[in-house]
């Protein structure tokens, strides 16, 4: 997703500078942007900053570590998270961002209906969005915002869950036609070009060895299902709800 958004930018004509952990993740855009050494460097010369690594721990220690962004960004200038933590998360975060002047939006990404652009889930101040709101349309399309801090982190984990559920769902009706004489794999080319085809058949064709792995399936699958009980538990919403029990199957069947 870090390497889709960063095209994107440069493609919509936005002068980009990087930071990655692995160099070897910067080496497709040499020529095309600038590379810095560290996040509060990164943070120096940037007007927006988006943060695009894998959980809660990692935002944390690019976002506040000591040589994290607040280390080198000035006032009135912000960050947007894009990887997908939990809502309480990012509120934190802003409320440590906010002491140095520095905005914080949660913006999650996922693939969408409008390649090569993704789509994009908005929580944060309405003036805040509307400052950097360019550079969010040359990423997404959609661009949705939903509300305050944390409800583009409640979106993605929403979003997630239905795609875990589905894999989940679709593994069972594959099982089904198994037993009752079909080929699985002809089955599952079936149903992923019939009326019932979504995302699920590139992740369960990925499980099958049929397809390349879309990264880290297992682990996301498993994280955010997971955050979504978790913030459903704590807004005290029944997490027997079919939704959550088939996104946990969906785990169980993409592990």
């Amino acid at each position: 997703m870090g390497a889709r958004i960063v095209s994107l930018l440069i493609d919509g004509g936005h002068d980009v500078a990087l930071w990655a952990r692995r160099p070897a993740s910067l080496e497709p855009f040499q020529g095309r942007s600038s590379a810095v050494a560290d996040p509060a460097e990164l943070g120096r010369v940037s007007q927006l900053v988006g943060v695009c690594v894998w959980d809660e721990k990692d935002v944390d220690a690019v976002v506040l570590g000591p040589s994290g962004l607040l280390a080198g960004m000035k006032p009135g200038s912000a960050i947007a998270i894009h990887s997908t933590i939990s809502p309480d998360a990012c509120r934190r975060l802003r409320e440590a961002t906010l002491q140095h002047g520095v905005e914080l939006i949660d913006a999650p990404v996922s693939i969408g209906s409008e390649l090569p652009k993704l789509l994009v889930m908005l929580g944060g101040e309405t003036a805040v969005i509307a400052k950097y709101r360019d550079v969010f349309d040359a990423v997404g399309s959609p661009v949705v915002h939903l509300g305050p801090t944390g409800s583009g982190q409640i979106a993605k984990l929403v979003n997630n869950t239905l795609l875990a559920a589905t894999a989940g769902l679709a593994a069972d009706a594959i099982e089904l036609g198994a037993e009752l004489g079909l080929d699985a794999g002809a089955l599952l080319a079936v149903l992923s070009a019939g009326s019932s085809r979504g995302t699920w058949s590139g992740l369960l064709a990925a499980r099958s060895g049929t397809a390349d792995t879309p990264g880290r399936t297992q682990e996301w699958a498993h994280k955010d299902v997971g955050l979504t009980t978790d913030i459903a538990a704590g807004a005290q919403i029944d997490t027997d709800r079919e939704i959550l029990r088939l996104g946990a199957r969906g785990v169980r069947v993409l592990g």
